[in-house]
């Protein structure tokens, strides 16, 4: 498929991002697949437990042992590695009722270097739901997910999970790890 650039159709091997690329199939799998477990009414919570977990693996098979991601918020925003990545799910858990669940999913595009995932995502946390558009950017390499960012209003972010623990004081790093 050829897309326009700015002065044309692009040239013949230059790359365009696809929703049917490996990597965007990847990260359909990543996304619509755990929020297909988060919404399958059948299952008791032992079982999406155990689904959750075994998709977690094969996904994360696909996510470099040196994976960078960068956290949503502006006081919150953070930069880490691999360890960092999981100390932060399991925080972000403890923060909300069941971690982040994703609602929908709009756009997945990819190519053999970046993806592009856009999305509504739902918090919810003692009765209060904050529901969002976000989006997340991946960067891969050799079809292995190497970084990623994600993509949200900075402020609410800040103010959403800064809300379950209002006497932290500190860096962001120290806020994500705190208990975990």
């Amino acid at each position: 498929m050829q897309y326009p650039g700015p002065s044309g159709p692009l040239e013949e091997g230059v790359p365009v991002l696809s929703a049917d690329h490996p990597n965007a199939l990847w990260l359909s799998d990543l996304y619509r697949g755990g929020a297909a477990i988060i919404a399958d009414p059948s299952l008791d919570e032992a079982e999406r437990a155990r689904k959750t977990a075994e998709h977690r693996a094969r996904v994360f098979e696909r996510i470099s042992p040196d994976i960078v991601i960068h956290t949503g918020g502006v006081r919150l925003a953070a930069t880490g590695g691999r360890e960092f990545m999981l100390r932060y799910l399991k925080r972000r858990e403890q923060l909300t009722e069941g971690d982040v669940q994703p609602v929908e999913f709009g756009l997945i595009l990819a190519d053999d270097h970046y993806g592009i995932t856009h999305g509504t995502f739902r918090n919810v946390r003692g009765g209060e739901v904050w529901t969002r558009i976000g989006m997340g950017a991946w960067r891969f390499e050799d079809g292995i997910a190497v970084e990623h960012w994600e993509l949200s209003n900075g402020p609410k972010w800040d103010e959403w999970f800064l809300a379950a623990d209002a006497e932290f004081e500190g860096h962001a790093v120290d806020f994500w790890t705190k208990g975990v």
